[in-house]
């Protein structure tokens, strides 16, 4: 009973937020996981890798490994950027593998404002594990779900706006809605459809005169059009641009708690923890989410100019 109970919760929790993309509580670290356009926007080759365990305790919570890659290629005009996320949740595994290129506009100011488009290859598969169905069911198409896997092909389209102070992200995913096919079902195929999502998220930097704070206010909306758009409001603190903290109310979810710290100039931590709100609390420990950052350059000197003499060719 307590187990039927718990995955009842889980499953109305994902009815209600209606999201099919994993969810990252330091989404403003994860750019590029929601838009394109966000490719090359830096100019640095840069990393990021996000671990989040949701609802720690609660049986088949979800879990996200996701790496994302920015690259900026001057030829291009742009930069390329490289996605790879594993999601599991329940007895679902998703896989994916993206690409993406974003055309990166140079202001005068040195503010940018990018375009980019992104093809995925997504891999979605029911596991089999120790479920069971109940003792009454007698259809025996529920014992060949199990280990069944399908490809599909899907795309990402966004525009990305970034100053000295201000960055403004508007994208959707799941564009082309692909379907998914689970077979060996006695009677017939089961289709799962991908659901188109948009994100709307941004923040601004206030300084704090005659000290070394900065205050941060960012957002995340975000939606697939047949579900309540969820909300999320960020403050964070900076101190002397190295050590940083804040809180995220996610509405009608959690209240999360986050610190991080950059250990360098191209390499940051970050750490953050959901305290549940929802109905599911009784259940969940909260969740945990770790983010790494590391950014890099590679310098190619200027060609020099002149001549070479050869003593075999005076």
């Amino acid at each position: 009973m307590k187990r039927i109970a718990t995955w009842s919760l889980l499953l109305v929790s994902f009815y209600v937020f209606g999201q099919q993309d994993a969810q990252f509580t330091q989404f403003w670290n994860q750019r590029l996981f929601y838009n394109p356009a966000v490719a090359g926007s830096e100019n640095a080759i840069c990393f990021n890798s996000g671990i989040r365990t949701q609802w720690t305790g609660f049986e088949g919570a979800p879990n996200t490994v996701n790496l994302t890659a920015s690259i900026p290629v001057s030829i291009l005009k742009g930069g390329i950027g490289v996605r790879l996320e594993r999601d599991e949740v329940g007895f679902f595994q998703d896989n994916a593998v993206g690409i993406s290129y974003a055309y990166q506009h140079r202001f005068v100011n040195g503010a940018s404002l990018g375009v980019g488009v992104g093809v995925d290859l997504r891999s979605k598969g029911i596991g089999g594990g120790s479920w069971l169905p109940p003792e009454s069911a007698n259809d025996p198409s529920l014992f060949q779900l199990n280990n069944n896997t399908d490809m599909m092909t899907d795309m990402s389209f966004g525009v990305y706006y970034r100053s000295e102070k201000m960055w403004l992200s508007l994208s959707s995913t799941r564009l082309l809605q692909s379907l998914g096919v689970f077979n060996n079902l006695q009677e017939g195929t089961t289709l799962f459809s991908n659901s188109r999502h948009f994100y709307l998220m941004g923040g601004y930097d206030f300084p704090i005169e005659n000290t070394s704070f900065v205050v941060t206010p960012q957002f995340l909306l975000k939606t697939d059009i047949n579900s309540p758009v969820a909300v999320d409001i960020n403050t964070m603190v900076t101190y002397n641009n190295q050590i940083w903290g804040g809180v995220t109310y996610r509405h009608q979810d959690a209240l999360a708690i986050i610190a991080g710290y950059n250990i360098t100039n191209d390499f940051r931590l970050g750490y953050s923890y959901d305290i549940t709100t929802s109905a599911i609390s009784a259940y969940s420990g909260g969740s945990h989410e770790i983010f790494a950052r590391y950014c890099f350059t590679i310098e190619i000197p200027p060609r020099e100019k002149g001549y070479y003499r050869n003593v075999r060719f005076l």
